[in-house]
């Protein structure tokens, strides 16, 4: 218990020097934050070190310090941060699809288990901490074996589903590259049918299937970024409202509370005392 004790106080201390721009980030909150359709687009790991994290849609999961909860399924999901003694701070880790076995699918995965709570120990907390102190300097190569490490770890500590994916949505996934790839460009249903070489015919068929299309998967992508300019950066809500492709700060407001449940005004309040 002091090991993992220990390990969470070093990861908090490494937490203060992430620039939020790799695969790594922190989240923050002075106030409770209740957010409704978060998108997940890439596997993603969270482990709260300070406060709670309420998890679920219907089922709701806390996830207090010691938790982590693992999100390897495209999806949205509702989440509350609850400060404790006024400070809300969470680890998140964006993992690849690449990272996981392409040639293991979790097919007996329960449909309605879109994420996987678990006790968080030592090695785990160690494990993520490795990863941020070479964030810096690493080549991809080595940060992308750092991630590895990460799954290998759950896969072997009693979380086996981690080692493979539980579903493959091979079109949405390479839909959601190119819009974020492209950031705020104006990408057209032309221009992703062309990249990914397929009719648009075939490609609105195929997104059907997995139900997506190709308005809700633009839509999650920029919401998404729009979420974690908000979450990690002090940029401007007018500045971040251009940087996901509004021309309005207005409409971009009032599409951000339309998906979110609150304002981007709100969200920043949340962040101060």
């Amino acid at each position: 218990m002091k090991d993992t004790e220990l390990e969470i106080e070093r990861l908090k201390t490494l937490s203060t020097t992430l620039n939020h721009k790799k695969c790594v980030s922190t989240y923050k909150s002075k106030q409770q934050q209740d957010l409704s359709n978060i998108p997940i687009l890439k596997p993603l790991l969270v482990v709260v070190l300070n406060g709670c994290k309420i998890v679920g849609n219907e089922t709701k999961v806390a996830c207090n310090v010691g938790n982590f909860v693992f999100f390897t399924d495209v999806q949205t999901m509702n989440m509350r941060n609850i400060p404790a003694n006024t400070n809300y701070l969470a680890v998140l880790v964006e993992f690849e699809f690449s990272d996981f076995d392409n040639n293991l699918i979790n097919n007996n995965a329960n449909k309605s288990e879109t994420y996987t709570f678990g006790k968080a120990n030592s090695a785990l907390y160690k494990c993520i901490s490795q990863l941020v102190e070479c964030l810096d300097w690493a080549t991809e190569d080595i940060i992308e074996n750092r991630r590895k490490e990460i799954i290998n770890l759950l896969a072997s500590s009693g979380y086996p589903n981690l080692a493979c994916l539980p579903s493959q949505k091979e079109t949405t996934l390479k839909v959601i590259e190119i819009f974020k790839r492209n950031d705020n460009k104006k990408i057209t249903i032309d221009d992703v049918s062309k990249e990914i070489c397929m009719s648009k015919a075939t490609l609105y068929r195929k997104l059907k299937f997995e139900g997506e299309n190709i308005q809700k998967i633009k839509e999650k992508v920029l919401m998404g970024r729009a979420l974690h300019l908000l979450q990690t950066s002090s940029f401007s809500t007018e500045h971040i409202a251009t940087m996901v492709g509004y021309s309005s700060t207005a409409r971009f407001s009032q599409r951000f509370r339309a998906y979110f449940g609150l304002s981007p005004k709100e969200l920043k309040n949340t962040k101060r005392i």
